[in-house]
């Protein structure tokens, strides 16, 4: 039978009980398996990596987007599978997943489920002052608009799940100046303004917002959402839409399928990867998709 790791971010919950008690029912449920507790950021993807080498191993990510986002980091480029349970607030990646949300049942379905090949994305930043880094995600990322949002929410102290993302997305509809962005880099579109690109392996984002509502994570492609700059009331026109993935009927709204984009920002903006701030004033960015490249369960 196979083997768990079950690495549990107790922070990522809306209720600290509610962890607590899952903390305590995972242990019952799993007397011979690891059930590890996270206490400081980094520490998810540190204890996936060293475990990565195993194929006979299923790590378990119990929390939300952000403990997948560092889980499946830890894992890329080794055997061990990935699973999810969802803790957190936003938990998007695990919409796109077919695994049980019970802890009984997503036990014992980690131990005997198939795995499937998930893509992963990859992106290369420069940011203003010349630094480069690489990043990798497993649900989306956002530049522009939707990173600003990902971040408020992310820092918002007396709201809870779904609440945060649509206050910090009508507050900034209001005061957000949309960067200007080149799309497709030097043989790409003129320079503009543009109020966010959205790209998604995964089909959501914060919470409920389906921007990329036909993504699947298994076809070698992200599926791209891109909102050029219109004015206030017409955004709070589409934004609505965008809860049931209609907003792509808007003639504002693009739509396309890419293996790879570049973006040029030569301004600064914000860029996020499953809801982790990655920049803050990011000029190039560069996206490609790694097709297969996680055992995923789910």
């Amino acid at each position: 039978m196979r083997q768990l790791s079950l690495i549990v971010n107790p922070a990522a919950g809306p209720c600290p009980r509610r962890a607590r008690n899952l903390v305590d029912r995972l242990r019952e449920l799993c007397p011979d398996d690891e059930v590890l507790v996270t206490e400081s950021p980094g520490q998810a993807r540190r204890w996936a990596a060293e475990r990565r080498g195993r194929p006979d191993l299923a790590v378990v990510a119990v929390g939300g987007d952000g403990t997948v986002h560092e889980v499946a980091n830890g894992l890329l480029g080794g055997g061990a599978m990935l699973g999810v349970l969802p803790l957190g607030s936003g938990n998007d990646f695990v919409k796109m997943l077919s695994s049980p949300r019970d802890p009984e049942q997503a036990v014992a379905w980690f131990r005997k489920a198939e795995p499937r090949r998930c893509d992963v994305g990859e992106v290369m930043l420069t940011h203003t002052d010349d630094r480069r880094e690489r990043h990798l995600f497993i649900n989306g990322l956002g530049v522009g608009l939707e990173a600003v949002v990902a971040n408020s929410a992310r820092n918002a102290r007396y709201l809870k799940g779904f609440a945060r993302y649509l206050v910090a997305a009508l507050w900034h509809l209001a005061l957000y100046k949309p960067p200007r962005m080149q799309v497709g880099g030097s043989d790409g579109e003129a320079l503009r303004r543009q109020f966010l690109v959205a790209v998604g392996n995964g089909c959501c984002a914060g919470g409920r917002f389906r921007l990329t509502p036909d993504a699947r994570i298994d076809d070698g492609l992200f599926d791209v959402c891109r909102v050029d700059t219109v004015s206030r009331l017409r955004l709070l026109r589409i934004l609505p839409s965008v809860l049931s993935g209609r907003h792509t009927r808007f003639a504002e709204v693009r739509m396309s399928r890419v293996a790879a984009m570049d973006i040029d920002c030569p301004d600064g903006c914000m860029v996020h990867a499953d809801g982790e701030v990655l920049a803050e004033e990011a000029v190039e960015i560069r996206v490609r998709v790694l097709p297969g490249a996680l055992p995923l369960l789910g």
